[in-house]
């Protein structure tokens, strides 16, 4: 390759940063709008716990089942391709939803939209990683994981406020445009990066050789669970944490949005922070606390789930930022998977860090929905739901204990 062409790729790839950045932006908003709104959803839709909880994993069990076949996907004809066909379904799902009255309709949209925002993150993990996993690497992947929760923060209190000024629909309405100009971006932007082998690529033969290796298998199986269990927390604030508020605490729109936005902002500033942690702990290390700090978070919370409001908000937004670890558990797995195989592994991890979403939001429709039929309190079964969580983040510890040492560099 000429000097200039691969000066003209790398000049592309800076061009297609910022614009996959902010589709990821539109990824984070879609996982999180659901808290913030899901009041106005039950009642427009008329969902009992059950169907809510149906509703709100769609998306995440539509997201889990795309990242393999994405994956393969990558390896095959690169980012640029998926990327596009499935976020012109994103779109498709964006203007749906907020023009249906059917519960169907809206439900579909969700698997829509799960489809559109299934490649846009590890579209941009499989554009920055191909090149290795050195600490620009895990430095870009890190900082962009913190900027996507810029979606989080609007589809909080920005939303609360939209909501009730001109209506949900209007306001899903407006994020749907947004879609459309992001598709737009990345078609426009989007080129493949040199490939490994070619000049710029930092990568080496280390990571085809350790992938052999017992200890890195041994690795890789670990990481099931870890990304199984990685942004479980988060659900709370992706979704449950809504009626948690407004059930216990009475919290209307506006004050969950007051809390899902202090959820975001800590996570971004965590997110962003992570880079400068890492000069003093190992991503293994660090892993391995924030499994911790969650499941400490979720015990407090199944042991007091109505002690206190302010209490109740903190370690909601604490277990939100346990998932700002997600890139650290991708870096994981890419120092020991080859960068040809690099697509199908990440897939397979993102798999599973979006079935363990799907999978909590379905087990918390059904813990709730047994619980109204028994009579249960509300502060009784969303200490289920804590508890709930707090043992499929220790099975997540459980695996981070196993998981591939990132070398420092």
């Amino acid at each position: 390759m000429s000097s200039s062409a691969y000066r003209g790729r790398y000049q592309g790839l800076d061009l297609a940063l910022p614009a996959m950045m902010g589709a990821y932006v539109l990824s984070q908003f879609y996982r999180s709008y659901v808290a913030v709104i899901s009041s106005q959803l039950i009642a427009e839709f008329s969902f009992t716990p059950a169907q809510f909880g149906i509703f709100a994993g769609a998306f995440y069990f539509t997201f889990a089942l795309a990242q393999l076949p994405l994956g393969i996907a990558f390896d095959r004809y690169g980012v640029r391709r998926p990327v596009m066909v499935c976020l012109a379904i994103g779109c498709m799902g964006a203007l749906a939803l907020p023009l249906t009255h059917d519960v169907r309709v809206a439900t579909a949209a969700q698997v829509a939209l799960g489809i559109g925002c299934a490649p846009l993150y590890m579209g941009l993990l499989n554009y920055v990683l191909k090149s290795g996993v050195g600490a620009r690497q895990v430095r870009i992947v890190t900082v962009a994981s913190a900027v996507g929760y810029v979606g989080a923060i609007a589809a909080g209190l920005p939303l609360a406020w939209s909501v009730n000024s001109m209506g949900w629909r209007a306001s899903m309405g407006v994020v749907g445009g947004f879609m459309l100009l992001a598709l737009a971006c990345v078609v426009l932007t989007l080129r493949e990066p040199p490939s490994p082998g070619q000049p710029g690529s930092m990568a080496t033969g280390d990571a085809r050789a350790s992938a052999l290796s017992m200890p890195a298998r041994i690795g890789l199986i670990a990481l099931f669970p870890v990304s199984f269990a990685v942004i479980t927390g988060g659900t709370f604030r992706m979704s449950w944490g809504g009626p948690y508020l407004a059930d216990l605490f009475q919290y209307g729109v506006v004050e969950r949005g007051y809390v899902m936005t202090a959820a975001s902002v800590l996570a971004m500033i965590w997110g962003l922070s992570i880079p400068r942690v890492l000069r003093h702990i190992s991503v293994k290390g660090l892993v391995l606390c924030a499994f911790a700090t969650g499941i400490a978070a979720s015990l407090m919370l199944a042991i007091w789930p109505d002690s206190h409001p302010l209490l109740g908000a903190a370690l909601v937004c604490v277990l939100f930022c346990v998932g700002s670890v997600h890139p650290l558990v991708m870096s994981q797995a890419r120092s020991v998977v080859a960068p040809e195989r690099l697509g199908l592994w990440l897939g397979l991890f993102n798999s599973m860090v979006f079935l363990g979403v799907a999978f909590c939001n379905s087990g918390f429709g059904w813990i709730a929905e047994h619980a109204v039929v028994d009579g249960v309190a509300q502060p009784t079964m969303y200490g289920h739901l804590f508890l709930f969580t707090a043992l499929v983040l220790a099975v997540g510890w459980l695996g981070a204990l196993w998981s591939p040492a990132v070398a420092r560099q």
